[in-house]
């Protein structure tokens, strides 16, 4: 597969003078600034360092930071300028259990983790009229999509804390917020409760939507790219792998039964192979599964710059981005995969031309960026195994187990308070072999744990009344074996191990002194690190800090 090289048509792409001319009184004010500093500079006055007027946030879904390292010598793109000219915190890391994409977003987002913020998981049980009703996190039936009222709807409803985009545009009115991702949550939870242009990608709608949430129709400049540029991805319909042949021993096997169907495995990964005449969207269900939708994705991130003209103004303008492929690709295939290798090579270059794009839009300078994760990811056990490393695909033998501990304990304590019950399960699905350890609501709630105790990462993970755990509503929290995965194939994140939680926290741009720095940060300390970065405040009560260089 090829992503176009130019995706985005030549009247979506202006120079210089077009975006000047598009954005009319937002350009005639940095045509005036720039006119005032090189007056100041010819009369002998130095003109100040222009503070950042575009904040990016770029959350990378399942990019664990350790694949940046393994693969440092492949990246020449943005990857690479990344490494070369930003602020890398290398002991960054999510401070919080339940280690998903819904939550790592809301904590990046608003700079406190889910006890605070109320996003414990991608779903969660809460009690309605007695009964426990599974919630999704950003799922809302009081909402609907624009054009597309049949579809499932989406609005930040459930997140319980402003966001970076509430603090800018508390600060500024005028300023822009524009949140898009190939997933709701990953466009929805960064643009907090802030009205602005949040997008994501909806396969069975073909396009990207928003709500009316946020509005009634979509702007004339995003109805163009889903007409116009989109359907230009649909000329790929076959994934090619780019990897060079001498980088291959990084990776593993490129057959293996367990990843992806169990059957298309390896390179190439055709959409022939598993089209379905049936579904009128089903190339682009196909679609949502290779690294193409990144490229999209980045695509709109820059019409949405040139259509509103972010950051050619006096008012701090923010971009969240969400590249959603790393963690669809991570599930199917593994984070040691040819597919997840090749995919990290194509995020490079599309990030690396994105860099590119706002140095010549937005201006050299005039732009700070941040980038993360929501979460990292484990290898599947199997991998696990051939490296020697901790990791066990659960079967029904260890689900009936599981089953049967917890039905035992509450006959054992039948009669008993709800506390009670649940110090009998906890201590009893502790004598399972797969589970390190369980703890009761009660015990988490007590103020006795040491800060970077397990505990304290499940206590950090509660918010009461949303219960996302597999015994939860029993009121206990299970911390299962290292590598534990309930799926049949593929790999996946959740737990609290440190692999599930080391992510990248690098920042770069405008007020960013490049370098290494062995730091502790956490990713509750980007939302706040950011508004430093563009003059924005924020709230004084958060969990983060603003990091300092």
């Amino acid at each position: 597969m090829s992503t176009p090289a130019n995706p985005v048509p030549t009247q979506l792409r202006p120079g210089a003078a077009g975006v000047l001319r598009k954005t009319r009184g937002r350009a005639a004010w940095v045509l005036t600034l720039a006119a005032g500093a090189s007056l100041l500079a010819a009369c002998g006055g130095a003109p100040q360092p222009q503070q950042p007027a575009l904040a990016v946030l770029i959350v990378v879904d399942q990019l664990r930071a350790d694949l940046l390292d393994r693969y440092d010598a492949l990246f020449t793109g943005g990857l690479r300028r990344l490494r070369d000219e930003g602020r890398i915190f290398v002991n960054g890391t999510h401070d919080h259990a339940n280690t998903l994409t819904a939550p790592g977003h809301a904590t990046i987002s608003t700079g406190v983790t889910p006890a605070r913020h109320g996003i414990v998981g991608n779903a969660w049980y809460e009690r309605v009229d007695g009964e426990w009703t599974r919630v999704e996190n950003v799922h809302d039936p009081n909402v609907e999509l624009v054009g597309a009222p049949g579809i499932a709807a989406a609005s930040p409803h459930r997140l319980l804390r402003p966001g970076l985009a509430d603090w800018v545009r508390a600060a500024d009115s005028a300023s822009i917020v524009v949140s898009v991702s190939g997933k709701d949550r990953g466009a929805i939870l960064p643009g907090a409760h802030a009205r602005g242009y949040v997008y994501w990608f909806q396969p069975a709608a073909g396009r990207f939507v928003t709500s009316t949430h946020y509005r009634t129709e979509d702007p004339e400049w995003v109805t163009r790219f889903n007409e116009d540029v989109l359907p230009t991805f649909m000329r790929d319909s076959v994934w090619e792998s780019t990897i060079p042949e001498s980088a291959l021993h990084l990776t593993q096997p490129d057959t293996a039964a367990h990843e992806g169907d169990g059957v298309h495995t390896y390179f190439p990964h055709r959409f022939e192979d598993v089209r379905d005449d049936a579904d009128p969207q089903s190339f682009w269900r196909w679609f949502e599964t290779t690294p193409m939708l990144d490229a999209a994705t980045l695509a709109l991130a820059e019409t949405a710059v040139q259509a509103l003209g972010l950051g050619r103004d006096g008012s701090p303008d923010l971009l969240t981005i969400s590249l959603s492929q790393t963690d669809r690709i991570g599930h199917a295939y593994g984070p040691l995969s040819r597919e997840q290798l090749d995919n990290l090579l194509r995020l490079d270059r599309a990030l690396g031309e994105f860099f590119a794009f706002l140095d010549e839009t937005v201006g050299a300078g005039r732009w700070v960026l941040a980038l993360s994760a929501d979460h990292g990811v484990h290898e599947a056990p199997e991998v696990a195994e051939r490296l020697g490393l901790p990791g066990l695909r659960a079967t029904a033998r260890e689900r009936d187990a599981l089953n049967r501990a917890v039905a035992e304990a509450q006959e054992r304590a039948k009669g008993s308070d709800d506390a009670t019950v649940a110090a009998y399960i906890a201590e009893a699905v502790k004598q399972l072999p797969f589970v390190v350890n369980a703890w009761t609501h009660a015990e988490l709630d007590a103020e006795t744990a040491p800060a970077d105790s397990f505990v304290e990462l499940f206590r950090k993970a509660r918010h009461p009344g949303r219960e996302p755990g597999v015994l939860s509503r029993q009121g206990v929290e299970v911390m299962f074996v290292e590598g534990y995965i309930s799926y049949p194939r593929g790999a996946t994140h959740g737990s609290p191990y440190y692999k599930d939680r080391h992510v990248p926290i690098i920042f770069m741009g405008a007020g960013v002194e490049p370098g290494i720095d062995s730091t502790r940060a956490a990713t509750v300390d980007i939302a706040p690190t950011l508004a430093r970065l563009i003059g924005v405040p924020a709230p004084d009560d958060l969990d983060g800090k603003a990091l300092t260089w």
